[in-house]
C-alpha cells in the first residue's frame, strides 16, 4: 500500500489545497493556508505529492472542451488529457490505498472507450476533409479552364472567376 496524505483524513482540507494551487499560491503558502484552517499538520512535501497526485485533473480542467470555437480535433486532444488525468488518478488511489473503487474504474473504462472512438471519427473525418478539399481544388481548375475556353476576354475572365470562387467560399 503507497503512502496516504495526511490529508485524506480532511477532504476538505485536500479540496482547499487544491483550489489555492489553481489560483497560484506556491506550496509554502498552501501548506500554512491549510494549517490555519483545518486542524491538520501538513507538509510542504504532503502538498506536493497531493498536487502531483492530482496534476493531471487540474490541468484537464483547464481545457474547455465543448467550446463553440474549438474544432474536432481540440475536442479530441481534450477528451485524452482528460481521460490521462483519470487514468492518473485512478492508477494514484490503487498505489495509494491499494484498491480502486468500481465506479472510478468504470468511468475510466467508459472514458477510454469514448476517447477512443472520438479519435477515430476525428481521424476520418480529417481524411474526409482532406480530400473533400483536393476534390474542390481540382473542381476548381476545371471550372477555370472552362472559363477559360468560354470567355476570350481576360479581364471578363478574371471577374467571372472570382464571382464563382466568392460563392463556392460562402
Amino acid at each position: 500500500m503507497g503512502r496516504r496524505h495526511s490529508l485524506d483524513r480532511f477532504p476538505e482540507a485536500k479540496k482547499k489545497a487544491l483550489e489555492l494551487y489553481k489560483e497560484g499560491k506556491s506550496i509554502r503558502e498552501i501548506a500554512e493556508q491549510i494549517r490555519i484552517e483545518f486542524p491538520v499538520e501538513v507538509s510542504k512535501s504532503s502538498i506536493h505529492r497531493l498536487i502531483k497526485r492530482y496534476e493531471g485533473v487540474l490541468k484537464a480542467a483547464e481545457v474547455e472542451v465543448a467550446g463553440s470555437e474549438t474544432d474536432l480535433m481540440a475536442h479530441s486532444q481534450a477528451l485524452t488529457k482528460i481521460a490521462n488525468a483519470m487514468a492518473y488518478e485512478v492508477l494514484a488511489e490503487w498505489q495509494e490505498k491499494g484498491e480502486i473503487t468500481g465506479e472510478k474504474f468504470k468511468a475510466l473504462l467508459d472514458l477510454l472507450s469514448t476517447t477512443s472512438s472520438v479519435a477515430k471519427t476525428t481521424a476520418q473525418i480529417e481524411r474526409i476533409k482532406t480530400q473533400l478539399i483536393q476534390h474542390a481544388e481540382k473542381l476548381m481548375e476545371r471550372i477555370t479552364k472552362a472559363v477559360e475556353r468560354a470567355v476570350p476576354d481576360e479581364e471578363t475572365r478574371l471577374k467571372v472567376l472570382i464571382e464563382i470562387r466568392k460563392e463556392l467560399e460562402a
